[in-house]
């Protein structure tokens, strides 16, 4: 954080004060963030239930004078002001009209037609007029971060799903292509099935063009009434992004315009359901950290909706601010509290836990923030994926955009971290691999690559089956179209197979899981088959092969988008994905995580002089003991190793051991590992 001497767990909390309990709301705040110990206060402005939608300029005229009160409260106690409106676009009419509020403003229309009330279309010049002025009173009032809300883009402005295609957007759009379009014909263009229409890339880029011009003028307009002021971006998850075109660089540079820029990462888990929904929060996390640029200040996004520990418990919510800090943010926005007004000591298992998890949090933060790299198995993004996605026949807008969830639980779930930083071992799966050149596809195949059957089948169509070991490809069906393959024998010992072994095939999540019949070259070494109810062999499941260039391929013949984690991960699975993944990197795979245990979420940071690891237990039951599995360089220069423990002290000899086996570097912890609280270990170097 700027103007700080050393990591730590920034707590940045958004707190709505409305102005019917105003005085009680600003009076809680100065007596109990201390305690709390909150480190910045977001005001946000004409929320949720109460937003009028596009707020009236007289509003926020009137509740100024109440955001100059919290900016002197919050400088008395040394706490950092910032402000959060609730909108840009808007994220949803939710009954309300906004067309009087601004006359002449031009509403979203969706791709299917679908008119929006209350929010506007980013080319209208009266959404325009009336954000200038509102955000000129926002300004006035000398926060460090004005935050833009994740409704900057083209989709889910309920009740619109996907937009916009109003007059003004299809008369620009209609002058690039040089003939008149109806909104009719371009939405086919852009769904058209198979190979995409050559208007989806121009329809995409024009969105990605308009969203910077947009990002641009609210920097600008804020920046002309106080030019030390940041801007603050939350999105909506950097893969969802692809289906408006987003580009990300320029878009991050036009909103800082010259100042550090603050990066809310979704964390999603709203509500609690599920501990191994972190999957997706740490997920995003880095995803949205390698589409920005690389000194973007990030405060992750720690939600509560629909509030109150009925909503999320406060272990759950200490857990998302752990995944944060793990994976390296800078701090934390949390939105725990609701907005009409109630106090927040309604709810003081909150606040208690803010208090008692700091130092644990600040000790974890104070080690990840460090620079370095984080490692793993690593996974690709384009963003220009929507333009390149071929949809099948009835697929609607959202097929466009890309989906690595179920890739990334499953090697997750297996013990096998993922990373977007460069790394030995490549896993390519769906159509992202569609938006690479031939010189970046022939530099990842360079590599350890890790392929499923939907890449393997572009590849091979891109004239790259020579270097994946393949002869032929058929496209991905439901397996029982191909004969009742319910089971895959797993008997190549070398990838951890055995006689007489065999894994389920329904692994569809309660649909079919789709796979493609594959003729693998001769020299290619078959790890598991499809056989039939009498065991008889009928297509290669999975393969390994060598290529040209030295590279190591390993194929599924599963498209991994059909597949649920849940019924894939199993012991077997387990050996036999680490096995196969210890061969692609040439057993230099950086980290696999063993145990007693299921639902891992482990990470490895490595550092100048220090290595963390940690795992998270996404289960209920405990792991009774956890081993670290580095490769052997991860040992050279070792000095101490430490357990940070609930009170935030790096602990040594704390049920720690290693040893060496197979060129393998192993840290084993021998405590019980739950779900409450993550083991971190810390590995220094001697010259730390």
């Amino acid at each position: 954080m700027p103007g700080m001497n050393h990591p730590r767990a920034w707590y940045a909390l958004r707190r709505t004060l409305p102005p019917w309990r105003f005085d009680e709301n600003l009076a809680e705040l100065v007596r109990v963030l201390p305690r709390y110990r909150v480190d910045e206060v977001i005001v946000k402005v004409d929320v949720e239930e109460f937003s009028h939608g596009q707020p009236p300029i007289e509003l926020v005229q009137g509740y100024q004078n109440s955001l100059f009160r919290v900016k002197e409260a919050m400088d008395r106690l040394g706490i950092v002001y910032s402000i959060n409106p609730w909108i840009t676009h808007g994220h949803g009419d939710r009954g309300r009209d906004s067309r009087s509020t601004i006359p002449g403003a031009q509403m979203v229309v969706g791709h299917d037609g679908t008119r929006a009330k209350s929010c506007a279309c980013s080319l209208s010049k009266p959404w325009r007029q009336h954000i200038a002025a509102t955000w000129r009173l926002y300004a006035e009032t000398g926060p460090r971060v004005i935050w833009v809300e994740d409704d900057i883009r083209t989709f889910n402005h309920a009740p619109v799903r996907f937009g916009c295609f109003c007059p003004q957007h299809l008369r620009r759009f209609s002058q690039h292509v040089g003939r008149r379009v109806s909104r009719t014909d371009l939405v086919a263009a852009i769904l058209k099935p198979g190979k995409p229409h050559p208007w989806r890339t121009a329809w995409l880029d024009m969105l990605g063009e308009i969203m910077i011009d947009v990002a641009r003028f609210l920097a600008r307009t804020v920046h002309e009434v106080d030019p030390e002021i940041s801007l603050g971006l939350m999105s909506s998850g950097y893969h969802h992004h692809c289906v408006e075109g987003r580009r990300w660089r320029p878009f991050a540079e036009a909103l800082a315009d010259g100042r550090p820029l603050y990066s809310r990462a979704p964390l999603g888990n709203y509500s609690e359901g599920s501990l191994r929904g972190l999957q997706y929060s740490h997920a995003s996390i880095k995803g949205t950290r390698h589409v920005m640029p690389p000194d973007t200040i990030e405060q992750s996004e720690v939600e509560n909706f629909t509030f109150g520990p009925w909503s999320n418990s406060a272990t759950f919510t200490f857990l998302k601010m752990a995944v944060s800090f793990a994976y390296g943010s800078h701090g934390v926005t949390m939105n725990l509290f609701e907005h009409s007004g109630v106090p927040m000591e309604a709810e003081p298992q909150f606040g208690r836990m803010l208090a008692d998890r700091k130092p644990f949090l600040e000790a974890l933060a104070a080690v990840c923030q460090q620079p370095g790299r984080y490692r793993g198995v690593r996974l690709l993004h384009h963003e220009r994926a929507a333009h390149v996605m071929r949809l099948q026949k009835g697929d609607d807008y959202d097929r466009l955009a890309p989906d690595h969830g179920p890739h990334v639980e499953a090697l997750e779930a297996l013990g096998i971290p993922t990373t977007c930083d460069d790394e030995s071992v490549v896993s390519l799966c769906g159509q992202t691999v569609a938006a690479m050149s031939d010189d970046e596809i022939r530099s990842v195949l360079r590599h350890g690559v890790l392929i499923d059957a939907v890449s393997a089948g572009i590849l091979v169509e891109r004239g790259f089956g020579r270097d994946t070991g393949i002869r032929s490809i058929a496209s991905p069906r439901p397996i029982y179209d191909l004969g009742p393959l319910g089971a895959e024998a797993f008997e190549h010992e070398e990838f951890g197979g055995a006689p007489n072994t065999y894994l389920t095939t329904t692994i569809g999540g309660g649909a079919e899981p789709r796979v493609s019949a594959i003729e693998p070259v001769r020299s290619a070494r078959v790890i598991s088959w499809f056989v039939d109810p009498d065991r008889k062999r009928h297509l290669p499941c999975m393969f390994a092969y060598e290529n040209r260039h030295r590279g190591r391929v390993v194929v599924q013949a599963y498209d991994v988008g059909s597949i649920s984690a849940q019924p894939y991960c199993r012991p077997l699975r387990v050996r036999q994905m680490q096995h196969a993944m210890q061969w692609l990197a040439g057993n230099d795979l950086p980290l696999v995580v063993h145990g007693d245990g299921a639902w891992p979420l482990a990470f490895r940071k490595d550092c100048d002089r220090h290595i963390v690891l940690g795992m998270f237990n996404l289960s209920l039951d405990d792991w009774g003991e956890v081993t670290f599995d580095l490769d052997g360089r991860a040992s050279r220069g070792v000095d101490r190793i430490h357990v940070l423990d609930p009170h935030g002290r790096w602990r040594a000899n704390a049920g720690l051991s290693t040893h060496r086996s197979r060129g393998r570097w192993l840290v084993r912890c021998d405590r019980a590992v739950s779900h409450q609280l993550p083991l971190v270990v810390l590995v220094r170097r001697k010259d730390a």
